[in-house]
C-alpha cells in the first residue's frame, strides 16, 4: 500500500509548483494526488515539500575530512547532510599524493556501499568527485603544489578503477598537459568533467566545452576574472547552454550582486554547492563563515546546503519553487542522475525535503523513509501520522 503525504505546497524541482498530496510506494513517487483526500502523514500549515538537496562538492562534514578520514567520514556526512535537507552528496577528494587519493576514493566507495545496503539513516553518497591533481599551479589555491600532476588516459583509468563505478565528476584545468585525452577517457566511462583551478581564457573555454567539459567548478573562484576585454573561460561557460556553473553561495566567495547577475545570465543552469571544508587543523581558521589558510587564502566554506538555498533566494529574489532548481535538479543533471533524483515526478526516488514557512528544514526523506526530523519539535506536530 502506498503511503500518502500531504497536502502541502510542492516545489517540483523544475521551477513549477502545486498544492497536492504525494503517494510513496517502495521508495519512489507513485502518484501526485489532488489536495483533497486522506493522508498517512499530514504536513503542518505552511509546509513546503521539495526534492532533496544535492551537494556536488563537499570535502567532508562536521570535523571529518574525506581525504583524511575516508570511509569513516561517510556515515557522519550522511547524518549531517540529512539535517540540512540534503538527500545526496558527492564526496570530494582533494589534491594529495596520487596513491593516497586513489586509496581514499576506494575507501569512501566501500563505506558508501555498506551504508546503501542498510535501511537509510541519512543522505546518500552519490559518488566521488576528484578535485585535482590536474590543476594549474597558478590557481591551485590551497591544493598541494608538490602533488600536482599532468593528466593522461592512464591516470583516468586508474581513477575509474579505484572508484568501481562510483566516479561521477572530475575537476581539472583544461590547459594542463594531457587534459584532452583524459577527458575523452572519462566521457567513455560516463564521468562528468568540470573545469576549475584554471588560467584558461575565453577561447580555451570554448575548446574545453567542445572537448566535453560540461560544468565549471566554483565560478569566479580559482580562475581568472570576467574581464570585459579579456574574459576568462567563465564567459564561455555562461554562454553555452549545454553547461552548468557551480556556485558557492555564502556571500563571501562571490558577492551577492554577482550571484544575482549569474542567475540572470544562466537561469536554471546555476548549481549550488558548498565546498564545505571541515576544520583543517593548524594553519587554518574559520573567519566570517569561510575557511582560510594563514596567508588569507580561502580554503573552502562553512556553508550548508539549506543556508546556500536561503542565501540564493535572498540574493536573487527568487521564490522557493524556482530557487530549489539550483540545489536539486541542476546538480542531478550535472552528474547524469536527473532521471532518478532532483525532481518531484512519478517514478522518481522519494528523496524529499520538508520546509517550514521560513524555509528552515523540518524533515528529510530518503527512499521513502524519514531520516531526519527537526529536534525539539514533537514528531506528531512535524509530519503527523
Amino acid at each position: 500500500m502506498p503511503t500518502i503525504i500531504g497536502p502541502a505546497f510542492l516545489a517540483m524541482g523544475d521551477g513549477s509548483s502545486a498544492y497536492a498530496r504525494l503517494a510513496i510506494d517502495r521508495g519512489r513517487i507513485a502518484a501526485i494526488l489532488p489536495a483533497e483526500g486522506p493522508s498517512d502523514h499530514h504536513c503542518p500549515e505552511g509546509c513546503s515539500v521539495a526534492p532533496g538537496l544535492i551537494d556536488l562538492h563537499t570535502n567532508g562534514a562536521d570535523d571529518m575530512l574525506f581525504n583524511r578520514d575516508q570511509g569513516y567520514a561517510v556515515p557522519v556526512a550522511s547524518r549531517a547532510y540529512a539535517a540540512t535537507g540534503a538527500t545526496g552528496f558527492v564526496a570530494s577528494v582533494m589534491t594529495a599524493p596520487w596513491e593516497s587519493m586513489l586509496h581514499a576514493a576506494s575507501e569512501i566507495v566501500e563505506a558508501a556501499h555498506e551504508v546503501e545496503e542498510n535501511e537509510p539513516q541519512g543522505a546518500r553518497c552519490l559518488g566521488i568527485h576528484f578535485e585535482g591533481p590536474f590543476l594549474n599551479p597558478k590557481f591551485r589555491r590551497v591544493h598541494r603544489g608538490d602533488c600536482l600532476l599532468p593528466a593522461s588516459s592512464v591516470r583516468a583509468k586508474e581513477m575509474v578503477d579505484a572508484c568501481r563505478g562510483a566516479l561521477v565528476m572530475v575537476t581539472l584545468a583544461p590547459e594542463v598537459e594531457g587534459a584532452s585525452e583524459f577527458v575523452r577517457t572519462m566521457l567513455e566511462h560516463g564521468v562528468a568533467c568540470a573545469a576549475g583551478h584554471t588560467a584558461a581564457r575565453y577561447a580555451e573555454g570554448l575548446l574545453a566545452i567542445g572537448t566535453g567539459y560540461r560544468s565549471l567548478t566554483h565560478a569566479f573562484n580559482g580562475m581568472g576574472p570576467l574581464d570585459h576585454r579579456d574574459p576568462s573561460l567563465l564567459a564561455a561557460f555562461m554562454q553555452d547552454r549545454r553547461t552548468t556553473v557551480q556556485l558557492i553561495c555564502d556571500g563571501h566567495h562571490v558577492a551577492p550582486p554577482m550571484v544575482d547577475v549569474l542567475y540572470r545570465m544562466l537561469g536554471d543552469r546555476v548549481v549550488l554547492t558548498t565546498d564545505f571544508m571541515p576544520p583543517a587543523g593548524p594553519g587554518y581558521r574559520v573567519e566570517g563563515g569561510v575557511m582560510r589558510a594563514d596567508d588569507g587564502t580561502i580554503a573552502g566554506s562553512a556553508l550548508t546546503m539549506d543556508r546556500a538555498l536561503r542565501n540564493y533566494m535572498a540574493f536573487t529574489g527568487l521564490p522557493f519553487a524556482q530557487a530549489i532548481v539550483a540545489a536539486s535538479h541542476a546538480p542531478a543533471r550535472t552528474i547524469g542522475a536527473q532521471n532518478e533524483v532532483g525532481r518531484i515526478a512519478v517514478g522518481m526516488r522519494a528523496d524529499l525535503s520538508f520546509w517550514d514557512d521560513r524555509y528552515e528544514v523540518l524533515a528529510t526523506m530518503v527512499g521513502g523513509e524519514f531520516v531526519y526530523r527537526r529536534p525539539g519539535i514533537q514528531q506528531e506536530t512535524v509530519i503527523a501520522r
